[in-house]
């Protein structure tokens, strides 16, 4: 890899991690497309080398966010259950035997269900009174998280926000930050799982993880500064831009 390649992937990364960051989704589905759409990479192996960057994004992101104090511990901690080991499955056996564009359009299409249900979630909350007895949804969304995490890597908190706004009734400032944590246990499991699958390029991750790295320490600064309706929306439109390009590839 040349220097201007690394320096662009760096830099590319680096802004992905800030924004992921800010609005607690780890921000690999915009990875995943600049990887194959910017850089021609195949679909599992942008997935692979993103699901290590993300393992990055997500520990420094939910670092900062529970020493602020914004982290719903026991919510992340029911995802989390089961989330970790559908991504290490996922990840390991099931990512890397999907057809090159069945792959592409699949995420094209999940991605834009998603910024639909991230549009209804955040007009639905739960009360406060039934937060504690709903712990079960969060344990069956942690198995469906896992296996969408560990198949495309796509952070956990496209499905997590969504799910925490009803479930929990948290604004979505809080909501991503409960993600974030969530979503480490996950991150990491299926980088190990396309690790053992050999699905990263290795020659390019190290500019992929400290550019997540540098992005992710500047987002959880900025993140507190922004109103629970922008990152609202910057998630919706980032789910949208990073949409539509995969499925012009693929078709």
């Amino acid at each position: 890899m040349d220097a201007a390649t690394a320096i662009t992937l760096f830099a590319f990364a680096a802004a992905v991690g800030c924004y992921g960051t800010i609005i607690g989704a780890g921000g690999g589905f915009i990875l995943v497309p600049g990887l194959v759409v910017l850089f021609d990479f195949a679909g599992v192996e942008a997935v692979g080398t993103s699901a290590l960057a993300l393992a990055v994004i997500g520990l420094n992101g939910a670092r900062v966010y529970d020493r602020d104090g914004l982290v719903d511990r026991p919510a992340a901690a029911s995802i989390a259950l089961t989330a970790a080991p559908m991504a290490l499955l996922f990840a390991w056996l099931v990512a890397d035997r999907l057809d090159g564009d069945l792959f592409l359009v699949l995420l094209g299409l999940l991605l834009l269900t998603l910024a639909v249900l991230v549009i209804v979630g955040r007009a639905r909350g739960a009360p406060e009174s039934v937060r504690e007895a709903r712990r079960a949804p969060l344990v069956i969304g942690g198995t469906v998280i896992g296996a969408v995490a560990g198949t495309f890597a796509v952070g956990a908190g496209l499905l997590t926000v969504p799910l925490m706004t009803r479930v929990r009734g948290l604004q979505p400032h809080r909501a991503a930050a409960t993600t974030a944590a969530a979503g480490v246990a996950g991150s990491v499991a299926g980088s190990v799982g396309h690790s053992l699958a050999g699905n990263p390029v290795w020659s390019k991750v190290p500019a992929v993880l400290f550019g997540a790295l540098l992005g992710s320490s500047a987002g959880a600064r900025l993140a507190g500064r922004l109103s629970p309706a922008a990152i609202t929306n910057l998630l919706v439109a980032g789910l949208i831009a990073a949409a539509v390009p995969l499925l012009v590839e693929a078709l």
